[in-house]
């Protein structure tokens, strides 16, 4: 699970790279949420896809709980 956080490499193509009170969530392509349906589907298939899903699925969680601190 730990390499579901290479999703973040999107974060490079973003301009500035680095925006302390930018939400990622919908900002990112592998952050928007197109790709939060697809990691949703991956959830419900077979291994390793599944685990890849959720491992992305709880990224996803913990960025948007930060955009809700944030705001």
């Amino acid at each position: 699970m730990i390499l579901t956080m290479i999703v973040d490499l999107d974060h490079l193509l973003a301009d500035p790279i680095y925006q302390a009170d930018r939400c990622s969530i919908n900002f990112h392509p592998l952050h928007s949420y197109y790709a939060i349906f697809v990691y949703l589907i991956m959830a419900f298939l077979q291994r390793p896809l599944n685990i890849i899903g959720i491992g992305l699925l709880l990224h996803m969680l913990t960025d948007f709980s930060d955009c809700l601190i944030r705001n």
